[in-house]
């Protein structure tokens, strides 16, 4: 659920990491710097190809106009005129010679000028189940392709972006859908609200953090949440947004190790036996999640206790060093989170 819960927001930070912008031949570069009254920037022609190249296979049949280039950085700016009118930004590697990334930044109002239609069938689709109360309004709608992390973030997409809200399309893996719309409280279900507030209480740390805001989730059609948080992520709790179930709650506050070297000593043998475990964990259980751990057997990893059970849901938790847990995760049989 960790991925699931950071997925928007590191994919965000590595779109405005990689912003770059795509050149042209010389020609239409200078034709585009003499139209504007400006100073073309100074590409070397085997670059400028790579650069034109990356660009077009995001944006085909598009004039190309260089603004600018970071020498230091290797970026380079401009903007883009065809279908609709847009910006752009790449990332170069001179060493590797080749295009890091490739961003191109519409407004929203042009997706149906620069998507196919399948796409934006698809979006309209998955918008339907998702933004029930229509709070959906993106202003930036950017193309991105960006092959060469290292990680398992977005590669290939699509994003919407709009105030505290975001869409991404995953074009490398079957068009999948992620979405996120953050609300304050204020604008939150009290019933919600209150849910969320008892599951964290039940953990029983005695330290929390206030939740400050909760975020609508949804994942292809495998996870619909809310995801109630901090601003920093300390404690946070997911209900499902069509069950109403509580499907995890964490208080990092409840963490007690000092370091790697402290929790690797402090949990080389079991804190708590299985049978020990178990009388521990059936408060909390019944009261988070109303689930009887009664047939339940017990499994063991460094702090993280896993409590399963033919046919029914599979339950992590993870203890501190008193032996106390400070999280829990419910994974139901099915793999549907909702």
């Amino acid at each position: 659920m960790k991925k699931w819960r950071s997925i928007a927001a590191t994919v965000a930070a590595l779109s405005l990491m990689f912003t770059a912008v795509p050149i042209h031949a010389e020609e239409q570069l200078s034709q585009s710097v003499e139209q504007n009254g400006q100073t073309a920037p100074n590409i070397d022609q085997a670059v400028s190809d790579k650069l034109t190249d990356a660009l077009n296979k995001l944006a085909p049949n598009s004039k190309i106009t260089f603004t600018s280039v970071d020498e230091n950085l290797w970026i380079f700016e401009g903007t883009l005129s065809g279908k609709a009118e847009a910006s752009f930004n790449q990332l170069y590697n001179p060493e590797k010679n080749r295009v890091e990334s490739t961003s191109v930044i519409y407004e929203a109002a042009d997706m149906d000028k620069v998507m196919d239609s399948t796409l934006r069938s698809r979006v309209a689709s998955f918008l339907k189940t998702f933004d029930t109360d229509q709070k959906f309004k993106p202003e930036a709608l950017w193309r991105v392709y960006s092959p060469y992390q290292e990680d398992k973030q977005l590669r290939n997409y699509w994003v919407f972006f709009g105030n505290a809200q975001n869409l991404y399309i995953d074009l490398n893996n079957n068009n999948s859908i992620t979405a996120s719309i953050s609300y304050s409280l204020n604008s939150a279900k009290p019933q919600l609200n209150n849910k969320a507030s008892r599951a964290l209480k039940a953990l029983g740390i005695s330290s929390t953090k206030p939740f400050d805001f909760v975020t609508r989730e949804k994942e292809g059609d495998k996870n619909f949440v809310w995801n109630y948080q901090d601003e920093n992520d300390f404690n946070h709790v997911l209900i499902g947004a069509k069950t109403g179930k509580v499907w995890e709650v964490y208080n990092m506050m409840g963490e007690d190790w000092t370091d790697e070297k402290d929790f690797a000593k402090s949990f080389a043998k079991p804190k708590l036996s299985k049978s020990k475990a178990l009388s521990v964990a059936k408060p909390a259980v019944q009261s988070i999640f109303s689930i009887n751990l009664k047939g339940y057997s017990v499994s063991i990893k460094a702090n993280e206790y896993t409590f399963t059970k033919k046919g029914a849901a599979t339950l992590v938790g993870k203890i501190n060093k008193k032996g106390k847990f400070y999280s829990w995760q419910q994974i139901p049989a099915n793999g549907v989170i909702s």
